[in-house]
């Protein structure tokens, strides 16, 4: 069951998907105690944390493309980390326990508020990411998630380094939180936000939507520049264009030879000599004369021309061929 305070997102149409910069927020309130943060320096260099999680999800095959590759985090950070460094640049700490402390005695009190904070963030996290693939069936959508756990009360940072321990209030502090869900590890870089400067940390999260946007209207264009060339990224859009194609292909067939005979074997590939994209045709009934019938026929160049711009970006020369058998 989700266990959270505020799932609050803002939206906005790009290209041709939706973008949603996602905040999941845990409220918490506490007059008596100020939350401690135990920090002391950080080492980025350290193999055993992860200064750059990502959390996201889309069903674009274009944003898939390059959201599921091994360097993604690290090169989506590098982007962002300039535009929104309050965000995504490390942290100047590293944040390693918490306490609760009485505001007029000092005394420890226990981390209970601050623990459940935190878990509650990473199962709503969990939770809502897996429920997209279910709820996003018909419309293209993109999902950035980030945690805030805000506290209507008194952050104080607890700085070790050596033998010097320093404390101060601060209005925010990142803590990079590594937890365990469903027998898998799960990083998450989570906003400790006092109730006062949140008005500020929301102008830096409204920041990111319109750098997320930028950012991934960059990658879009950057896949369909050469979707039709690389086999990588047209085999993810081979599918759609099959489905397209299939029922008008069929027809220009039966034009030839009476025949209602489907072409389930479809695939492209770019001619670089000649400059065009070849569209493969797999079956042992397949002719020469059919070939020359199926670049001939008007009506089925107008779905095919049509389908080429609209999941290829395509609009140049291309032409029917059989394909190799194998």
């Amino acid at each position: 069951m989700r266990e959270i305070d505020l799932l609050a997102y803002k939206v906005s149409i790009v290209k041709d998907f939706s973008l949603y910069t996602a905040l999941i927020i845990s409220c918490k309130k506490n007059e008596s105690n100020a939350w401690a943060l135990l920090s002391r320096p950080v080492e980025e260099q350290d193999p055993n944390y992860n200064w750059r999680p990502f959390k996201g999800w889309s069903n674009h095959p274009a944003l898939q493309y390059y959201m599921k590759g091994k360097n993604w985090p690290h090169n989506y950070h590098e982007k962002l980390s300039k535009e929104c460094p309050e965000l995504f640049q490390p942290p100047p700490v590293d944040v390693f326990a918490f306490q609760e402390m009485n505001k007029a005695s000092g005394s420890v009190q226990n981390d209970k508020a601050i623990f459940s904070s935190i878990t509650s963030l990473m199962k709503a996290q969990s939770y809502e990411m897996s429920t997209l693939e279910g709820r996003q069936k018909n419309k293209k959508r993109l999902y950035q998630f980030n945690l805030v756990s805000l506290i209507d009360s008194d952050l104080v940072r607890v700085f070790f380094e050596g033998d010097k321990i320093e404390s101060s209030f601060v209005d925010s502090e990142d803590y990079l939180c590594r937890y365990i869900l469903n027998s898998e590890e799960a990083i998450a870089r989570i906003k400790f936000v006092t109730a006062k400067s949140f008005p500020e940390v929301i102008k830096d999260y409204s920041k990111l939507h319109s750098k997320n946007k930028e950012v991934f209207s960059e990658y879009y264009d950057k896949f369909y520049s050469d979707a039709y060339k690389v086999w990588q990224k047209a085999n993810l859009l081979m599918g759609d264009f099959r489905n397209a194609i299939r029922s008008d292909l069929t027809a220009a067939r039966h034009r030839y030879d009476r025949k209602f005979i489907a072409f389930s074997d479809v695939g492209t590939y770019w001619h670089t000599e000649e400059k065009r994209l070849v569209i493969e045709l797999h079956h042992e009934s397949i002719t020469l004369p059919m070939i020359d019938s199926l670049n001939r026929d008007e009506a089925l160049k107008g779905v095919v021309t049509k389908a080429l711009v609209d999941i290829f970006h395509y609009d140049g020369e291309y032409t029917f061929e059989e394909g190799i058998p194998f």
